[in-house]
């Protein structure tokens, strides 16, 4: 006889039963799993690219500095040895300094702790749509898997978890504080692990602080069914002080300096521009569209979706997260490709309400048909790119293991048996991934360089000269290249004096170079005299 089942789970299982009846993965090994194949995925040829201006070699020259540090001064973060850095705290960069120290200045070293805990966000997006439903929803189980299977392969989740920048990290955090706040209804300790988020976002960009306790606070304040312990709220307020420690030592240490991170470099974004990072709510949502293939497609079947199930907890935490970040992120007048970062995990969750429906009763059916199409005009790009000679341009074996996945899997997941549409999303999912793998092999899936030559080569030569030699750079500041030359370089007098070395790309009167240039726009590391001048 088969086993009453009250619910989805009773007290003999830790996991919800599938539909056909047999038991799934438990609640750890669901999020262990896609954890593993996220690795699998997002960690290979790490360090086969240069680290990029500005953000990864600015973190990477603090990072090594700030390890460098006697013991209780790493506390505070340094830039090149002796200046001080106020930008951010340093909470990832302590993590990264501990790498180089372990492995040495190799950029895979470098990348290695932010794709690491990035690539966490996949297993928390899994738990917190699990919290969401509170095992009383039925295909819970089914919508968490598709999130994170969504997450998981979205290529600016994966391209931007692999860079030593901090938005990656600030994402698995975000769900920490979520997840556990999620979850501190039913275990009041779990409050603990949301404060510990909450640290962590301290850590890396405090003011996103209060704009995502803001949010919880309102969408928790909306979910009136819901009953939570005042003893949760405690132990979130515990799970802050670590965090909160560490601003108040900084203050005491730097005084108004240390507001620089919360005003100009915080807040200050969202009413003025920094740099010349100028921009508009059009930005972020571009970039959705843009990187969002193919999942973006489920999208507005997912909102839909969620507003009808609005009066439920589930549907008002996925709108409200979405709404949310969106109000985080379209208001900046600092806007960068990357800051549509936060965007990603509430859009996984309503895309995966919609891949969840499709895999249970195959709707919406123009889904898996259109996926069909863009299979069809990626493998015809394959053939066009190579006809031409042009690889150089895209990585053809990324289109063509992405176009036979979503062309199999399209014409899989429009079958009418629920277990053909499975294997459709496996294949799906297995030739995104291998593309995505392609692409990291190519060397062209870091496209957003401030500028387009590699400054390895003459950052070697730059190691070459005497340690007391003056090097000075013609034009604006590379944190990469005083990365690779370990040494900071001088910007370039508008009436320079004496002998110095010149890193440039034009010749300039009085100075020689003894590197082989075959092009007319390479870089070179010249000897310079003008001592002779009045």
């Amino acid at each position: 006889m088969n086993p009453k089942v009250e619910d989805e789970t009773t007290s003999l299982r830790t996991s919800p039963l599938q539909d056909n009846g047999r038991w799934g993965l438990t609640a750890v090994q669901l999020p262990l799993l896609l954890w593993l194949l996220t690795l699998l995925i997002w960690l290979p040829w790490l360090g086969n690219m240069p680290l990029r201006d500005w953000d990864e070699a600015l973190v990477a020259g603090v990072s090594r500095s700030t390890a460098a540090q006697p013991a209780w001064d790493w506390l505070l973060a340094i830039k090149n040895s002796e200046a001080i850095y106020l930008n951010k705290p340093p909470g990832l960069h302590w993590l990264i300094g501990a790498s180089i120290k372990r492995f040495g200045d190799v950029d895979w070293a470098v990348r290695l702790m932010p794709s690491l805990l990035a690539s966490l966000a996949v297993p928390l997006i899994v738990i917190l749509r699990r919290q969401l439903s509170s095992g009383k929803e039925k295909g819970a189980e089914r919508s968490a898997l598709c999130s994170g299977l969504i997450l998981m392969t979205l290529l600016p989740m994966a391209r931007h978890g692999r860079l030593a920048m901090l938005d990656g990290t600030l994402v698995s955090c975000s769900l920490l504080l979520i997840s556990g706040w999620l979850s501190s209804k039913r275990w009041p300790w779990h409050g603990l692990l949301a404060g510990l988020g909450g640290s962590g976002i301290l850590l890396l960009k405090p003011p996103a602080l209060i704009g995502y306790m803001a949010m919880v606070a309102i969408i928790t304040f909306l979910d009136r069914p819901t009953s939570r312990k005042s003893s949760a709220l405690g132990w979130a307020m515990s799970g802050l002080i670590p965090g909160a420690l560490w601003h108040i030592w900084h203050f005491w240490q730097r005084g108004s300096d240390a507001l620089v991170m919360w005003g100009g470099q915080g807040f200050g974004r969202v009413t003025e521009v920094v740099g010349n990072n100028s921009g508009a709510w059009v930005m972020p949502l571009t970039e959705v569209l843009e990187g969002g293939w193919p999942w973006i497609l489920l999208l507005p079947s997912g909102v839909n979706w969620a507003w009808r199930h609005r009066k439920t907890s589930t549907g008002l935490w996925e709108l409200g997260l979405l709404v949310g970040s969106a109000l985080m992120v379209l208001p900046l007048r600092t806007q960068l490709p990357w800051y549509s970062h936060l965007l990603w995990p509430p859009i996984a969750l309503l895309c995966g309400e919609t891949l969840a429906l499709l895999l249970k009763d195959g709707r919406p059916h123009w889904i898996p048909h259109a996926w069909k199409w863009i299979g069809i005009l990626l493998l015809i790009s394959a053939m066009v790119l190579t006809a031409l000679n042009a690889s150089a341009a895209l990585p053809v074996p990324a289109l063509i293991a992405a176009g036979l996945g979503l062309l199999i899997g399209g014409l899989k997941l429009s079958k009418p048996l629920q277990l053909q549409r499975q294997q459709g999303l496996a294949i799906v999912i297995t030739g995104w991934s291998i593309g995505l793998l392609a692409l990291w092999h190519s060397h062209l899936w870091l496209w957003e360089l401030n500028e387009i030559w590699d400054p390895r080569p003459v950052a070697a030569q730059i190691q070459l000269l005497p340690p007391d030699a003056v090097v000075m750079l013609d034009g604006s500041t590379r944190p990469s290249l005083n990365w690779y030359a370990k040494r900071p370089l001088k910007e370039l007098d508008s009436n320079p004096r004496g002998e110095f070395w010149l890193v440039s790309k034009s010749f300039r009167k009085g100075c020689s170079t003894a590197t082989n240039r075959t092009q007319g726009d390479d870089w070179a590391l010249w000897q310079c005299s003008f001592a002779d001048q009045p």
